[in-house]
């Protein structure tokens, strides 16, 4: 079993039948309503650049009122300080972006701490797995996706038990469902790459409203009708019983995933960057620097909702609630994201973060992913 399955399993709910599907695309692109709304109390989001490759989930849990608004951090920013100048500036950036190229291209850089400890005896330390991810989509949609995948100790303290333990290479759990089977294996670095082709001709929204290429080109290019729009699908998809706090989130959540890898067009951009500037718990966190040094400028989204984050690897899967909280990190030259953090609870660090090394369009052809030049530091001691 994969650790896909292991995921379905733990959620024990089946994909949405084609039926479900239909009707949904049929309200999406301004069919008539269907008689028989779908009564969905979550969502499945899996959008964060690459997710595929570290295999998370995160389960939202509609429940309104709790958890609290965030305050606004950090020191000053740019006009007033506040996140919506930031957004608002981000937009004017987003709207000059280049738009001609064979190729909209990602490569991104993740991390997760696996969720299962390792080793034997005394010496059990913890693996945080890192994925190097790239994509490369045609203006027709089709889509090639590029992975480099390995683990490494996560934090000093864990190296030094994994040297106890014999420094193994490989870890081993299980075997996928495919014909024939393959053993499911963690590997140090440089890891396994490999270049296969990817999915449907489809881009994903949100769960279950997936558009061609074409389509994103036509989506809104004004905040307002933007916002609608996708609070219109998040209202479609859950019980009517859900507060707006619940429709806001979905709707954050899907302003977050246009502006981190999608290949909508400058106008539909800089859209969602002022959509998000209106919503109502994004606040910023200040100057900033990835973990790879770059700077930026930090919003964080707290929708004051919980949650359950389903982590898997190794051959374990675990679900962590609480309240889950986004961040984005933006080079205030370019516009372009340059880390997207989803946090769990009031952790340290975040459960996972993703660093986006290059997005736009290009005319590179695929090609197997290289080992990056520059790496995250390791994580911090913990006696966990």
């Amino acid at each position: 079993m994969d650790e896909l399955s292991m995921i379905q399993r733990l959620l024990d709910e089946d994909p949405p039948s084609p039926e479900v599907v239909a009707r949904g695309r049929a309200r999406l692109f301004g069919a008539p309503a269907p008689a028989r709304r779908a009564s969905v109390h979550r969502v499945l989001a899996f959008g964060l650049t690459g997710a595929v490759a570290t295999a998370v989930l995160v389960l939202w849990a509609f429940v309104s009122g709790t958890g609290t608004p965030s305050p606004g951090g950090g020191g000053p920013l740019v006009g007033n300080g506040s996140a919506q100048s930031v957004l608002l500036a981000a937009a004017v950036r987003a709207e000059s972006a280049r738009t001609s190229g064979t190729y909209w291209h990602v490569r991104s850089l993740s991390r997760a701490t696996l969720p299962h400890r390792f080793g034997h005896g005394q010496n059990h330390y913890t693996l945080e797995r890192l994925t190097v991810t790239e994509t490369w989509t045609t203006h027709a949609g089709r889509t090639l996706l590029g992975r480099r995948e390995w683990v490494r100790p996560k934090t000093a303290q864990d190296e030094a038990a994994w040297k106890r333990d014999g420094a193994p290479t490989r870890w081993c759990s299980g075997q996928t469902d495919t014909d024939p089977p393959q053993p499911i294996c963690l590997r140090v670095a440089p890891g396994t790459a490999s270049v296969t082709r990817f999915g449907p001709d489809r881009f994903q929204v949100t769960e279950g409203h997936n558009l061609t290429f074409g389509q994103l080109q036509r989506l809104p290019q004004d905040a307002g009708a933007l916002r609608a729009w996708l609070a219109g699908i998040a209202r479609y998809d859950l019980d009517r019983s859900a507060s707006t706090a619940v429709v806001n989130m979905n709707v954050e959540s899907e302003l977050c995933d246009l502006l981190v890898d999608s290949p909508v067009p400058p106008g539909v951009r800089a859209a969602a960057f002022r959509a998000l500037a209106g919503m109502p718990r994004v606040t910023s966190t200040g100057p900033t620097h990835d973990e790879l040094g770059r700077p930026g400028l930090g919003i964080s989204i707290r929708p004051g909702v919980h949650g359950v984050l389903v982590l898997a690897g190794g051959g374990a899967v675990a679900a962590r609630p609480g309240e889950i909280t986004r961040t984005l990190i933006i080079d205030p030259q370019t516009s372009h994201i340059l880390a997207d953090q989803m946090t769990i609870g009031h952790g340290p660090e975040p459960t996972v973060d993703t660093l986006i090394l290059d997005v736009g369009w290009t005319n590179q052809k695929p090609h197997t992913p290289a080992f990056p030049s520059a790496l995250p530091p390791a994580g911090k001691e913990s006696s966990a």
